[in-house]
């Protein structure tokens, strides 16, 4: 089991018990990509499943709240009065909020993980600029440099629209460029100065370094925390 559609707690639906199975599954998945810290996308996906079932589980609660009431008894003292709904829960329904029930607090706890290493190998990385920030940062390049490897990888970003949703406010497009081998001869700041004297189109483009000393996956975790930090260091 690999994704989970948007839709995962009707889809498909057999009983309770097989909708736990899936769920299950998917977290086994969801957890080794965690081991392996490929964060992305299993980590926002996660959280929109999580987000999801938090909403039909309210959205439900209001609908149910909207119906009549009856006296259901009096007890006491002192005396109170317990009512009952007219409506009766669907059978379906009665299954599904068990599934969402048993899912919601292990999506919870699974995100809770997934932040975590976020944080932790956010904490590990080195984002800095090389050579003199335009006034106006909104594209540029980011050179990527892992462990103690000799190659440096090279991509373009731009900054895009903002956005609540995400992390410093603004998107983050990265192109992949080229992967440069670093030497003595070879710095940073030459890189910088070779990509400017190619690429005509940017004279003064914004630069960072973004540096690990352990080794990442690139695509799932170590480019989707640049984007993130670079948000943050342009604002």
């Amino acid at each position: 089991m690999k994704k989970l559609t948007s839709d995962w707690f009707t889809q498909n639906w057999l009983d309770a018990e097989y909708q736990k199975y899936v769920v299950m599954a998917y977290l086994q998945s969801v957890q080794q990509n965690f081991t392996a810290n490929k964060l992305v996308p299993d980590l926002p996906d996660l959280q929109n499943h999580y987000e999801t079932g938090v909403r039909f589980s309210r959205g439900k609660g209001t609908l149910n709240a909207a119906f009549p009431k009856r006296i259901s008894r009096v007890t006491g003292p002192p005396p109170r009065i317990e009512y009952k709904s007219e409506s009766a829960d669907d059978p379906l329904l009665t299954e599904i909020d068990t599934v969402i029930n048993f899912a919601l607090p292990r999506f919870q706890r699974m995100v809770s993980e997934g932040q975590q290493r976020w944080a932790d190998i956010a904490g590990n990385l080195t984002l800095a600029p090389i050579g003199l920030m335009p006034l106006h940062p909104a594209e540029g390049y980011l050179l990527v440099h892992t462990g103690s490897g000799n190659e440096t990888q090279v991509y373009s970003f731009a900054m895009t629209f903002y956005s609540d949703r995400e992390p410093g406010g603004r998107m983050v497009r990265l192109t992949y460029v080229e992967a440069v081998r670093k030497s003595l001869a070879t710095t940073f700041e030459n890189i910088k100065l070779d990509l400017i004297r190619r690429h005509r189109h940017l004279p003064n483009p914004a630069t960072f370094m973004l540096e690990s000393q352990h080794m990442y996956p690139m695509q799932e975790t170590l480019l989707p925390i640049a984007r993130q930090l670079l948000a943050q260091a342009v604002a």
